[in-house]
């Protein structure tokens, strides 16, 4: 996987020193392009979740498919399977702990052997997995090895298990339906298990059946939530989530392992289910009862405690890499953003509490500490290297009597967006190191507000899926579940809000990618009516249908940026109604009483979760309530507005067309370089026979697609009056979001998408407190078009009444607040003395040892030397030259690192001239009365230093001045009158970088 070597701008970028400029923070991944196929003899691809391309680097299977790419079919419904949850019993539990597991750096080492190239540290405990898909067997191999690095024994329970299908009937639902005890009870007595799902209707095809040979182990648990407290339950959707769990005690500098295996059968028809379940639990049987343990080392076999007859009773530790490095959680700042709304932050710095600097280093702290690492959200691409120094603008601005609600205030931006001082990568390599000519209007007129671009936000390549946001450059992990997907192609736009690395950022949709990663997020968003916020310069998905908008934590919020970037462009014919339609101030319909006589529909049908689970929709209910504690009426409407037909129409096409055309720095020629680039990640790429063909929208057909979405609009319209509501309301989610694993097409938890992307009627999402488990909420108003402003004050009302109730947005506890780095001491020399030309080295002494970054000398403003702090101490050289002679008061300042903040102390330098040697020669030696002899004097100064500057040559009287050049002068005496020897002294006066030298000569005059 590709460095994130653009992750520029984090983290230790001091305060203390004049200069603004920011260090440079790389993830280092493995440099494959994509996760990795492995096909086994029978032609089934295995995905292995390894550290390529997006990174999730689990070490689960992915999913198993028939051949490679977006269009081979799926032969199982694994998706996510063959994943480790670790946890272990101590005081102080890791953050992470009983997480789904990742970064090992698992690389492919050989034909279907994925190897740890670092160790995972967790509590204590050192874990590293090897994955073998044994490819002429077809079945896959997993070692998983714990070792206890502390002095003191460790209780650890361990969990491997994944997603089998999903909801509870028809061919995508799984269940157990075989055991090696011959029975489908799943059960610490079996040492296999077999599932299956449901059978398809006649002449279909479905996927094939799946074994897993666990060995010992201890009790079974829900792979989904609560693995290490809630067992396996065969009901429901509960029934496509094993666990097996194993309960292990490790003594001090000891390891165990635990080995499984998976089989997976072809994808069946009625005719072949029984004979390929059959030839699926006779391979699991056969693994079970001899253990395929080639390739292991004597230790590894050694250390293995679930298997009969194998390992050794004696401690054994087994070798293993070192941990990957985990930031430390610390900030140079006494501010904390976390969660501070967009108003808060504003009224802080107006306040004089503190400033745009100060925050920006905040969020740029926590990047640092919680987007990098073996545990990192991914939630950026790239951070904004000039960050820092665009917020003191912004601080030298206020200090000039500038305001804004947006002044000073840090913003990410989807990776879509044009940003002409960033690469916009669209999530993926083809566009891995394009910069657009300028940026796109809505990043314009942020910045024209005074925010600050902070970075852009991670996303799923192409902003493809609903379900997931994998890119090229890493997967976004859920900031409330760090197991979990984010939820859709801006799931990084959320997590980096979610998680305060942002006060606020800027996503898209097209169907659900705006409200479905804010509801998992506890966040507000507005998918508005079509044109009234500008998608000029923002990379497509499809045209007219794709929405450019922000995600906030606020109503407020939300009213801020919307004054800001909503409304008509006029280089943007979509949006030219926009400001006939918009609020002059959207702050103005920001009224606790919005709903109050309000009729607001709901359709019960969509409340309901295709996967026949509750918990979610049940929460989501009570808080639809609130709308009715608001002032509002609810009101059950039977059936939902009616969709025209829509054209058949290549809408993706089109827009890229339009994009290409209007970026000519993007070196492309047809949309084909974009749709069937090879760039893409293997999974997603088509083959280049798929562009064949295609062709941009005809006149009519624009018309057409025009055509279909005003007559939606006015048929949602249409069922609205006839209903009399002022708005709809529908759920968010609609069941627990799956594992972050998995991928492909298949949506595993259910969402609600509204007519919204389809018609372009406006839709807000807003947050409506947690589940029973926890999780986010949220439920969404949908109005008719134009209404924006509307929905907008309904939400706040919702807001400011369901904060009375307890109930609204919510916090995660997974990136908690920072700890303020202490500052070590710094001591300096005394005044440090040095000619000029020579080099010096200041050292400068760290109060704690273990200090790391570096130490620069500066004087005012300007660098003059810089070192790295090696056991506690940087010896900074000053170059020759550096500073001109006189006493020259400097700053040593600190760079500060992960632990400890930037510090700064006086020093002082003395700088003396340089010494010189004065020489010269008389030509002639020997004169007569009256004779001009010539005088030549060279002047050298010390340490290569050139001498510059007067000499003065006196003789029987009379001076002389020459001015030397390149250190030497030419001159003659005055007429020598008197006979004998005279002397003639020479003086070189010195000059500001040389002292003073004189020398003699003597000159024989005759008669």
């Amino acid at each position: 996987m590709p460095t994130r070597s653009r992750l520029a701008a984090l983290g230790v970028a001091t305060l203390a020193t004049a200069s603004l400029a920011a260090t440079t923070a790389v993830l280092p991944l493995g440099a494959a392009h994509a996760f990795t196929y492995v096909t086994d003899a029978r032609g089934t691809s295995w995905g292995i979740q390894d550290s390529a391309s997006p990174g999730a680097d689990t070490g689960s299977i992915r999913a198993t498919q028939e051949g490679t790419g977006v269009q081979a079919p799926y032969s199982t419904m694994l998706n996510g399977y063959g994943g480790l949850r670790v946890t272990v019993d101590g005081p102080a539990r890791h953050r992470f702990d009983g997480a789904l597991l990742r970064g090992f750096g698992l690389v492919e080492d050989g034909p279907g052997r994925f190897e740890s190239t670092r160790s995972v540290a967790l509590g204590g405990v050192h874990v590293t997995r090897t994955v073998d898909v044994v490819e002429e067997e077809g079945h896959g191999r997993w070692l998983d090895t714990l070792t206890n690095t502390t002095d003191e024994p460790l209780s650890v329970e361990v969990a491997f298990g994944g997603q089998t299908g999903f909801g509870t009937t028809g061919t995508n639902a799984s269940r157990v339906v075989a055991t090696s005890s011959g029975d489908d009870v799943l059960d610490p007595a079996d040492t296999w298990t077999a599932s299956a799902s449901g059978a398809g209707a006649a002449g279909a095809t479905w996927q094939g059946p799946t074994a897993t040979v666990v060995g010992d182990f201890h009790r079974t648990g829900d792979w989904l939530r609560d693995t290490f407290t809630a067992p396996y339950s065969a009901e429901g959707h509960a029934a496509n989530y094993p666990a097996y769990v194993n309960t292990l005690t490790l003594e001090p500098g000891a390891s165990a392992s635990l080995v499984r295996f998976v089989a997976v059968g072809e994808r069946v028809t009625a005719a072949t289910a029984d004979a390929e379940l059959a030839a699926v639990t006779e391979r699991a049987a056969e693994l079970a009862a001899e253990p395929d343990l080639d390739g292991l080392s004597a230790d590894e076999v050694a250390s293995i405690v679930n298997l009969d007859g194998v390992g050794d009773d004696a401690p054994v530790t087994v070798a293993q890499p070192p941990a990957a490095v985990e930031p430390a959680p610390t900030t140079s700042v006494g501010y904390d953003v976390v969660d501070k709304t967009i108003a808060e932050l504003q009224a802080d710095m107006e306040a004089g509490v503190t400033t745009s600097v100060e925050i920006t280093q905040a969020y740029l702290d926590r990047i640092a500490a919680y987007d990098v690492g073996p545990f990192a959200f991914n939630a950026f691409t790239t951070v904004a290297a000039d960050a820092l120094e665009k917020a003191a603008a912004a601080d030298a601005a206020r200090a000039q009597g500038r305001t804004g609600a947006l002044l000073g205030i840090p913003i990410a931006v989807k990776d879509l967006y044009d940003t002409a001082d960033m690469p916009t990568t669209n999530g993926s390599l083809t566009f891995e190191d394009f910069v657009p000519a300028q940026d796109a209007y809505q990043v314009a007129k942020l910045r024209e507000a005074g925010a600050i671009i902070i970075g852009k936000a991670s996303m799923e390549e192409y902003a493809t899926s609903g379900s997931y946001s994998d890119n090229a450059f890493g997967t976004v992990w859920n900031a409330f579940d760090p197991s979990r997907s984010a939820l859709a192609s801006s799931g990084g736009s959320a997590v980096a809000t979610a998680t305060s690395m942002t006060a606020a950022a800027l996503g898209s949709q097209t169907g659900d990618s705006l409200y479905a990663p804010a509801a998992a997020a506890s966040l507000v968003t507005l998918r508005g009516t079509d044109g009234m916020q500008s998608d000029r310069g923002v990379m497509p998905l499809s045209w007219l249908q794709d929405y450019a908008g922000a995600m906030t934590r606020s109503v407020s919020d939300l009213a801020d940026i919307l004054n800001v970037v909503s409304g008509t462009d006029p280089q943007n014919p979509e949006t030219a109604e926009a400001d006939a339609h918009r609020p002059e101030d959207w702050r103005a319909v920001l009224d606790a009483d919005a709903l109050e006589g309000k009729r607001i529909g709901y359709v019960p049908s969509t409340w309901v979760d295709p996967y026949g689970t509750s918990t979610v929709i049940d929460a989501s209910v009570a808080a639809r309530e609130q709308l009715a504690v608001a002032g509002a009426e609810l009101v059950s409407v039977a059936d939902g507005p009616v969709a025209p037909a829509r054209p058949n129409v290549d809408v993706n096409w089109e827009g890229w067309a339009r994009y290409l055309e209007s970026h000519p720095e993007l070196d492309m020629d047809s949309p084909a370089d974009v749709v069937c680039s090879q760039l893409k990640m293997p999974y997603t790429t088509y083959d280049p026979s798929f562009c064949e063909g295609k062709r941009r929208m005809t006149d009519a057909e624009i018309e057409a697609w025009r055509g279909y979405r005003v007559q939606y609009q006015e048929n949602i319209n249409a069922w609205m009056d006839a209903n009399d509501l002022d708005a709809v309301v529908y759920p968010g989610l609609l069941s627990e979001i799956s594992l972050n694993d998995g991928g492909g097409n298949r949506s595993s938890f259910g969402r609600r998408d509204t007519p919204s992307g389809g018609s372009g009627v406006p839709t807000l999402m807003f947050p409506a407190g947690t589940d029973a488990h926890g999780a986010p909420v949220g439920i969404q108003l949908m109005g008719r078009a134009w209404s924006d402003a509307e929905l907008v004050g309904y939400a706040y009302a919702f807001e400011q009444t369901a904060a009375k109730a307890g109930i609204g947005h919510v916090t995660p506890d997974t990136a908690p607040a920072l700890t303020e780095r202490s500052a070590p001491t710094l001591a300096v020399p005394g005044a440090t003395k040095v000619a000029f030309g020579r080099a010096t080295t200041v050292a400068v002494r760290l109060g704690s040892a273990d200090a790391t970054g570096t130490v620069a000398l500066r004087k005012g403003g300007r660098l003059l030397a810089e070192a790295p702090v090696k056991a506690g101490v940087a010896k900074v050289r000053l170059p020759a030259k550096a500073l001109r002679p006189g006493k020259h008061a400097l700053t040593a300042a600190y760079s500060g690192d992960s632990r400890y903040a930037a510090a700064s102390a006086a020093a002082t330098v003395r700088v003396a001239k340089a010494a010189s040697r004065t020489t010269a020669t008389l030509a002639p030696k020997v004169v007569q009365r009256g004779d001009r002899p010539k005088v030549t004097v060279t002047v050298v100064g010390a340490n290569g230093i050139t001498a510059t500057g007067t000499v003065r040559v006196k003789a029987a009287g009379k001076v002389r001045t020459a001015t030397l050049r390149n250190g030497k002068a030419t001159l003659r005496l005055a007429p020598l009158a008197k006979a004998g020897r005279i002397p003639v002294k020479v003086v070189y006066v010195g000059s500001g970088t040389v002292v003073r030298s004189t020398t003699q000569v003597v000159v024989r005059v005759t008669r």
